[in-house]
């Protein structure tokens, strides 16, 4: 028996459109037809494809068409009341079908339907022929005819259906009569940090994207088809699948989210997500896998709150051990450039053939003073762990090349006391400062990476924890001449003094004669230390604004010079000259400019040799 179906006038005056506009992914009646048989309650959908007939046919083995009205009607889907409580469907799915295909053929029960697009189209015919069989078909059958797969590719109909395979739940399906491998919803990509998420609405999976991978890589998901890309998750990638309660979807594709309240909750909801999984890859992450995903870590976490529960590595400067093991680094880093963790450095030391016995890296963990905290908790060095150097002895396994560990600690920073830090990078530009390290007694922190060198900048107003570059000395000498006054012998060495000043090129003279003082002033204001010491050895002093060299009387030699003033040179006087000629023009090294040493020596022994006076 044959039957003719007549189009509703609204479905076609929009056919044309339809094929041309609507449906922006040339592939999504893949998706569509494999969601019409998730509605028909179907438990498995076979995909077909024929070259050379260029065909594709879609079976499922879901509930047969009783109203083929409905399946020809925009604005009537003809699904249950169940399937529209549930998916809300459009009704508009099927049409995508005829974006590939001018020529459709549908099996359902014992009906066989024809549905030629180009001829309705062309002769404005809105006839479609319906025949009922006597070959019962269960379930439903769909025959795209005239398929140019020179411009529908098969392998990428393969990959779609792969995909779609892979995630649409309670539904089998099949490509060539090969049954497409199911994936776990929640199951990852094996990245080394990655969450799972389990909402009453969505779930799925979010992982960390590398330092390279900036873009957005958060695939959505609805009914196992995939959606697009969520914007805005910077350094993310992932898959999450929704339904009609977490976003609105665009239609009639389902091909983009509607930007709405739901979508900002979502969003935000997703970052959340983020921020629990970049925290706890800063706490508990590999070294060098942290610096590999540092920017997506740096890109989520509040550093404020995370510094109180970090824990970096900490040196003292009270035990040689820690600041060789750093001069060591800093050796090191000098013979290999690759050296960028502790970890590289350990491996190095292996390949070296140096196998450490014991760890000089400790773990502590930095908090700022609470003021309700028991007082003899305040300002304490409390180490649950300790290395095999410390009194409470603890062997540490050897160093291996696929496990490096470290230890656990714990430290509790006052304010007034402070604490400076500095990168693993930085180890051999600040190697100089270590000695003072170890001469103050200091705690030094190596942040090993730049997650950690943010949080510590941020630390120095609330926690005075400082970089190393602010650890300097502000060194200053301090000169006190007394009795200057010269008598006897000490009156004729400056006048000798005088002469020898107005040979070398003054017009006066530079030395002076006293008991010499000297004091040294000693001050590190990132300590608030300020000492002032008596420097015995210090017997001269430069005066260069006054061109004065100030003399202690202690060093110089007066055995055999007469006290008289004759202005003539005697033997004793050269003899006191040769006596002390050497710290003479060091002395006098100290005010000239442009002349050498020994171009000095040489002024002098020549002009008293000639007797130049």
């Amino acid at each position: 028996m044959t039957d003719k179906l007549e189009l509703k006038v609204n479905v076609i005056n929009q056919l044309r459109l339809l094929r041309q506009s609507t449906f922006k992914d040339i592939f999504c009646f893949l998706d569509e037809d494999i969601q019409n048989a998730q509605r028909a309650k179907a438990s498995k959908v076979m995909i077909t494809t024929d070259f050379w007939d260029k065909t594709i046919t879609i079976e499922n083995n879901g509930q047969i068409l009783t109203n083929p009205q409905s399946l020809f009607s925009i604005a009537d889907s003809g699904w249950d009341e169940d399937v529209k409580n549930t998916e809300n469907p459009f009704g508009m799915g099927f049409f995508s079908n005829i974006t590939i295909s001018n020529f459709i053929e549908i099996y359902s029960g014992n009906l066989h339907i024809t549905f030629d697009v180009n001829k309705m189209i062309n002769t404005n015919n809105t006839e479609i022929l319906i025949e009922e069989v006597d070959n019962y078909y269960d379930g439903f059958k769909l025959v795209l005819n005239n398929i140019d797969f020179n411009f529908i590719y098969e392998f990428k109909i393969k990959e779609r259906v792969e995909m779609l395979g892979k995630y649409v739940q309670n539904l089998d399906v099949y490509y060539n009569d090969e049954l497409q491998e199911k994936k776990d919803l929640l199951e990852g990509d094996g990245s080394p940090f990655q969450i799972q998420i389990e909402e009453d609405n969505f779930k799925g999976w979010l992982s960390l994207g590398d330092n390279y991978s900036y873009g957005d890589n958060i695939n959505i998901f609805y009914k196992g088809r995939l959606v697009c890309k969520l914007e805005d998750s910077n350094y993310l990638k992932g898959d999450i699948h929704v339904n009609d309660k977490t976003l609105n979807l665009t239609a009639p594709d389902r091909k983009d989210i509607i930007r709405d309240i739901k979508c900002k909750i979502f969003k935000e909801t997703v970052r959340e997500y983020a921020k629990m999984l970049c925290e706890d890859s800063l706490l508990n992450g590999d070294e060098n896998e942290i610096r590999n995903y540092s920017n997506a870590i740096s890109f989520y976490i509040d550093r404020t709150k995370l510094k109180n529960k970090l824990k970096f590595i900490t040196f003292k400067g009270r035990n040689e051990k820690d600041i060789k093991y750093l001069k060591d680094i800093a050796l090191a880093k000098s013979k290999n450039k690759n050296i960028s963790s502790f970890k590289n450095y350990q491996l190095f030391l292996n390949e070296e053939n140096n196998k450490q016995s014991e760890s000089q890296i400790e773990e502590v963990v930095i908090k700022a003073e609470v003021i309700n905290e028991v007082p003899q908790a305040k300002g304490i060095v409390e180490h649950e762990s300790s290395s095999s150097y410390r009194a409470s002895h603890t062997e540490i396994p050897e160093i291996k090349k696929e496990e490096t560990e470290e230890q656990n600690g714990e430290i509790i920073i006052k304010g007034d006391e402070p604490v400076f830090w500095l990168s693993f990078d930085e180890i051999s530009q600040f190697e100089f400062r270590l000695n003072m390290v170890r001469h103050y007694n200091l705690k030094v922190i190596v942040a090993r990476n730049k997650i950690e060198v943010g949080i510590l900048q941020l630390m120095k107003e609330t926690d005075n924890v400082l970089h190393i570059s602010e650890l300097t000395e502000s060194v200053s000498l301090t000169g006190y001449l007394n009795n200057t006054e010269a008598k006897g012998t000490e009156q004729r060495a400056l006048m000798i003094f005088e002469l020898i000043s107005r040979i070398i090129g003054f017009n006066h003279n530079i030395f002076v004669i006293g008991d010499l003082m000297v004091t040294k002033i000693v001050e590190v204001k990132s300590l608030a230390i300020k000492n002032e010491i008596i420097e015995s050895g210090i017997t001269v002093l430069r005066g260069h604004s006054v061109e004065k060299v100030y003399i202690d009387r202690s060093i110089i030699d007066l055995g055999g010079l007469e006290g008289n003033n004759d202005t003539k040179l005697t033997l004793l006087d050269y003899k006191f000259i040769l006596t002390n000629i050497y710290n003479i023009i060091d002395q006098a090294y100290l005010l000239t400019k442009d002349k050498k040493k020994e171009e000095l020596m040489q002024e002098v022994l020549i002009t008293l040799g000639q007797g130049m006076i």
